[in-house]
């Protein structure tokens, strides 16, 4: 069964639109992001249901997010137990927090599709069990290839079975695809709130500090709580700042600092070694699916300079042996 189709049946037409850019305290102006020179980040900034319980039954909020892009989709689902570790007392209702759906992501061009939905669970053992651990699947890595498909295959059943539950009621449901030039992809903050959106005045909209506020002005702006909402922020970034923990560039990494590192050999055949081995790095960088052009020649400078520098500490000698200053 396709996820897109479990959303769509289930999905109404309610609220959902960028917050103005006017509207943003505290938070960059939106941003384009340019095909091969940018990565983009979805992320779960809030989710809040207006209602706790539903007769005698206590229910929580959950998302869960489906991205499609080049090829390449994926799961995320934020559940009541993940939630619960951050000690939050009122996760029943809204939760602040800032969690990873997707990325940071290269952005190669081509269309990005977004289904989000905002359901209220039951907190029944079984149902929470049964989300997080979808959870657990779709926070996993794996390596090779084939595992990480058969993952991602288990990862979508399981969804498909927590969001076609009589228990798990969608609350909202959205689906978008920005492709350019009608719809481009850029950075900001997406409101969407479980009412119509004749009913919504966007002009009231604030996101002050990454939270959804309402009001004549952000000074005297309130937290909003007239509905059910999700707000999801679209981030932009020129760099990868964890492209040290990327597994494709791991195991070169770790044979360059090897090399450097190493007490056997002179500064001079430590040279040698690693301009044998610079090569291979270099395929590395060119063959990861996770990086810009741009950033690979970025990281090739900072590993490049980062062995200089240690060479030439290493050729001013030891400057703990005694005779040395």
């Amino acid at each position: 069964m396709d996820i897109a189709n479990v959303f769509e049946s289930k999905a109404k037409q309610l609220f959902w639109k960028p917050i103005d850019a006017g509207h943003l305290i505290g938070e960059p102006a939106p941003e384009t992001v340019q095909a091969g020179h940018a990565y983009f980040t979805i992320r779960l900034c809030e989710m809040y249901l207006a209602f706790a319980r539903k007769l005698w039954r206590q229910i929580y909020p959950m998302v869960h997010c489906f991205t499609q892009f080049g090829g390449i989709s994926g799961h995320s689902v934020v559940s009541p137990v993940e939630l619960a570790a951050l000690g939050d007392v009122n996760l029943d209702r809204l939760v602040n927090l800032d969690v990873l759906l997707s990325g940071p992501n290269p952005y190669t061009g081509g269309d990005v599709s977004l289904i989000a939905g905002l359901y209220a669970v039951p907190g029944h053992d079984s149902a929470v069990a049964l989300i997080n651990l979808v959870s657990s699947f779709a926070a996993l890595d794996p390596t090779p290839i084939g595992l990480a498909v058969e993952v991602a295959g288990l990862v979508g059943n399981a969804v498909e079975s927590i969001v076609g539950l009589d228990q798990a009621v969608l609350h909202l449901g959205v689906s978008e695809t920005f492709h350019s030039p009608a719809n481009p992809l850029a950075s900001g903050y997406f409101a969407g709130i479980a009412a119509p959106a004749s009913a919504i005045d966007a002009t009231q909209l604030w996101v002050v500090n990454g939270r959804l506020q309402k009001g004549p002005d952000a000074a005297s702006s309130v937290a909003y709580t007239d509905h059910d909402y999700m707000l999801i922020s679209i981030e932009r970034s020129a760099a990868r700042d964890d492209w040290a923990q990327l597994s494709e560039l791991q195991e070169c990494r770790q044979k360059l600092a090897t090399i450097a590192g190493d007490s056997l050999f002179t500064v001079a055949e430590k040279q040698d070694r690693l301009a044998a081995l610079w090569p291979t790095f270099m395929q590395a960088l060119t063959d990861s699916p996770s990086l810009t052009d741009p950033d690979r020649e970025r990281i090739a400078g900072l590993v490049s300079g980062d062995l200089l520098n240690r060479l030439k500490m290493q050729s001013a000698g030891n400057p703990f042996l005694r005779g040395a200053s």
